[in-house]
């Protein structure tokens, strides 16, 4: 590891989840993309990341991820620009910290002459607020009216990102795969045993296998491969040692139903090499068995030969003439 890793509270753990995800498989955005903006890219579209830290979670994936900065900042195809950020609290003064981030942005990546009018220009990101947990306060959007010094008026307003607002149906059919670590955050008003209905084992088992299946759907379909399948379930473990952390049976829970779908890359580099010797065992197999054919045919065109050979010695023994 780089650094020392530190005890994280809920912020950082959150938003580390976010860059990790970010980072290893930057991708996973296109449908939220998709789905906030309208905006769709196909397979293999070019990534930039533009922050100027990266997550600590390629580190050590078993250490809980953290984040070395709190905003996701890249460009997409070349051409479009995209400013995220997680938060966990409703907090009002959010949109006064997005317009200064924006506004940043802007003018680091995206100030542009514009020699027609002899002025410069700035383009403000694709920009939202991701919020992880449950709040019925929460906007559909952060606004806030700027008045400039001539008088005219902007209302600045970005739109915000409620992962708890949608089903795992909803997650599912949309491809919204990175919503997924975040899912558990919607168990934990139930951790109260003084509830009328407190979350119990069983339900928890089936809503991780619930998850687990969409993710398997997933890598079926294209969309994640056996890597990132990985790093999902190693995100939502870390998910769940946060969220359980004072429920000891409910995460062991969570590590019973999960621990066996992790391959530890020791693991994972013998059984690509077995079954790489098993393609070419096969293959191998398969050449001898021509091979084998082969041999037999030629067994039997030398037999045949031979008597040919033998049937026209006959013939110049004792004379006899071949007729056509």
């Amino acid at each position: 590891m780089t650094e020392n890793m530190v005890v994280l509270d809920n912020s950082k753990l959150w938003d580390g989840i976010l860059k990790a995800i970010v980072d290893a498989m930057p991708e996973q955005l296109f449908p939220l993309f998709r789905e906030v903006y309208g905006k769709s890219y196909p397979k293999g579209t070019p990534i930039t990341l533009l922050a100027t830290e990266s997550s600590t979670y390629r580190d050590d994936p078993n250490a809980p991820p953290g984040s070395r900065l709190s905003d996701i900042a890249l460009l997409v195809n070349g051409t479009d620009y995209y400013h995220l950020e997680c938060q966990m609290r409703n907090d009002k003064e959010m949109v006064i910290r997005m317009i200064a981030y924006d506004l940043h942005f802007a003018m680091q990546y995206t100030t542009r002459e514009d020699k027609t009018n002899d002025r410069l220009t700035m383009h403000f990101p694709h920009s939202a607020v991701i919020y992880p947990a449950k709040n019925e306060h929460l906007p559909e959007f952060l606004s806030c009216r700027i008045i400039f010094q001539d008088g005219s008026e902007h209302i600045y307003r970005i739109p915000t990102v409620r992962i708890q607002a949608y089903s795992l149906e909803e997650i599912h059919q949309k491809h919204l795969t990175l919503f997924l670590p975040y899912v558990l955050l919607r168990l934990r008003p139930r951790l109260n045993s003084k509830r009328k209905f407190p979350l119990t084992r069983n339900e928890l088992t089936d809503f991780i296998r619930k998850v687990i299946l969409i993710l398997e759907d997933e890598v079926k379909q294209g969309y994640l491969t056996d890597r990132e399948f990985d790093d999902y379930i190693s995100l939502i473990r870390h998910a769940a040692e946060k969220i359980f952390e004072k429920h000891a049976h409910f995460r062991k829970e969570v590590d019973r139903v999960t621990k066996p779908l992790i391959e530890l890359p020791s693991v994972r580099e013998k059984r690509l090499l077995a079954e790489k010797d098993a393609v070419i065992a096969d293959k191998n197999a398969a050449i001898a068995d021509k091979d084998a054919k082969l041999a037999d045919k030629d067994a039997k065109l030398a037999d045949k030969d031979a008597e040919i050979a033998r049937m026209q010695a006959l013939l110049e023994k004792y004379h006899i003439p071949v007729t056509s």
